[in-house]
């Protein structure tokens, strides 16, 4: 391990353990037993299974962008390379996408590069996935989202919206004057964009791209029944409704941004959201986190044990 990876480990490692003591600051035990006590089981476990069909679906679609390159490859290899990849990240942070790529090229024969290049592919469309969810999560829960949004932000700006207003107009002519130098193709953020172009071409290319879109969208929608299957196992969130699951995946996915082991960040950034948008006590929603978290990842030790195994015993031979 190399002093960037070192520090970079540290980073995460300091992150992570911030975010666990503020948790456990407002973590009451006793509340949390009564929670998990009153807590609908099947519908957690119907997360569960809903989470493992997620996985499968994303090894569908990887098949399906690499099969325009000329590969044919195995739906298992793919599913069982990217199940272990979660467990993988687990441990060491951001390393589950590389380590994925490399068994598939192992047992596939695919160039480490392509595979490295599908999945960047993917993260470019996971995002725009993410902005279409916190579009229609604003879109279905206006009224509710404008509220919090013009008591907490809007009303607070009132005193200082000229400076803010200055400064706003400030950097849009710094930007304006530096655009060419930002994004010409030599700088950091002009090769990020390129990649960006690159890998919303490749997506294109696609030999069926409707089921590319069906993939896509499917896995988002077992993304959101993973959430609202939580949302209604218990009863002071079951009101919440689709709108309110919309909400807490973004919640969720926004809190994996962060850099903490695990995605623990995702904890702090639900309970955060549903106690200043929904008003549900502490104790509720850190219950809530902390199930949702945590189911996840029993999900992924268990079937990205089994699948680390598959993939082990499969490079070995």
């Amino acid at each position: 391990m190399n002093s960037k990876q070192i520090i970079k480990f540290s980073i995460f490692l300091i992150v992570g353990t911030l975010i666990v003591y503020f948790i456990s600051k407002s973590f009451n035990f006793n509340d949390f037993l009564i929670n998990i006590k009153s807590a609908k089981l099947p519908y957690i476990i119907a997360g569960v299974l809903v989470g493992v069909l997620a996985v499968f679906i994303r090894a569908l679609r990887w098949q399906l962008m690499l099969e325009p390159m000329g590969y044919k490859t195995s739906l298992s290899n793919a599913y069982h390379a990217t199940m272990s990849g979660y467990l993988v990240n687990l441990g060491i942070p951001r390393s589950g996408e590389v380590y994925r790529c490399a068994v598939f090229s192992k047992t596939d024969k695919v160039p480490l590069n392509t595979l490295i290049g599908s999945v960047f592919s993917e993260r470019i469309i996971d995002l725009i996935m993410l902005v279409v969810v916190l579009v229609l999560s604003v879109f279905i829960q206006f009224d509710i989202l404008f509220d919090y949004f013009n008591t907490n932000v809007l009303s607070k700006l009132n005193a200082k919206i000229l400076i803010v207003l200055v400064i706003v107009f400030i950097l849009g002519l710094v930007f304006l004057f530096k655009f060419n130098s930002i994004f010409k193709s030599e700088s950091k953020l002009g090769k990020l964009l390129k990649g960006f172009v690159d890998g919303l071409k490749s997506v294109f290319a696609v030999k069926k791209p409707i089921l590319f879109i069906v993939y896509t969208f499917s896995i988002w929608v077992c993304y959101l029944l993973m959430t609202y299957f939580v949302v209604v196992a218990f009863e002071f969130s079951s009101g919440l409704g689709i709108g309110g699951a919309l909400s807490c995946l973004v919640f969720s996915t926004l809190g994996v941004i962060v850099p903490a082991p695990g995605g623990i960040a995702t904890i702090s950034s639900i309970q955060l959201g549903l106690e200043q948008i929904y008003n549900i006590s502490q104790s509720n929603a850190n219950t809530f986190a902390i199930v949702m978290f945590f189911s996840n990842i029993g999900m992924i030790i268990i079937a990205g044990t089994i699948s680390f195994v598959v993939m082990a015993i499969k490079t070995k031979v």
